[in-house]
């Protein structure tokens, strides 16, 4: 009778944790407040790198470790069919490693593929920040989600919103970039 009684509560355990720990709605990513009408101009100019998650035990953040701090510069393509990035990467070493991708824009859809890379879907997501920006990069059986910001500094509120969207997907491992170092000059985004 004891152990019959024991097995109920820890069931009763169980079931209340996994209540708690139940997201709602508004805490997973969702592409829903993305302005289709002016994608992607509200994606244009400089951002900067402030965290990544992922999946406990992959190695989808491994390369961000190296990072101290990383600035971005977003522009279109002539043809309107790309975005073209441009990243100024500080390591943690102090040296800068400059780096240029295009993604490939998906016709009616917020959707990206990065250019060499055909994998590799790109995924953007609203957030309540008003001057952040949430991709989800998947490529066969690893993802990560990443969070840049118009501003080195995050308040703290969207940050923790980052980490729930992100606990809430499944991505216990959160990565905050250091920023200890003074950034690399970023090459003017339309050149």
């Amino acid at each position: 009778m004891i152990i019959n009684a024991w097995h109920y509560l820890v069931y009763l355990y169980g079931m209340v944790i996994d209540s708690l720990s139940v997201c709602d709605t508004s805490e997973r990513l969702s592409a829903y407040g993305i302005n289709r009408t002016q994608f992607p101009l509200q994606y244009m100019g400089r951002w900067y790198f402030l965290a990544a998650a992922s999946s406990p035990g992959t190695d989808a953040l491994k390369i961000f470790t190296l990072m101290d701090n990383a600035e971005f510069a977003v522009h279109g393509s002539d043809n309107q069919d790309s975005l073209i990035f441009r990243a100024a990467i500080r390591a943690k070493d102090g040296s800068c490693i400059p780096r240029k991708w295009i993604y490939l824009l998906t016709e009616n859809s917020t959707d990206l593929r990065t250019e060499g890379h055909p994998d590799r879907l790109t995924e953007l997501f609203a957030s309540r920040c008003p001057h952040c920006a949430i991709l989800k990069e998947t490529e066969n059986s690893t993802s990560r989600l990443l969070l840049y910001s118009r501003f080195p500094q995050l308040e703290e509120e969207f940050m923790d919103e980052f980490r729930d969207k992100s606990s809430c997907e499944g991505f216990k491992d959160v990565l905050k970039i250091p920023q200890k170092k003074e950034y690399c000059h970023l090459v003017d985004a339309g050149s």
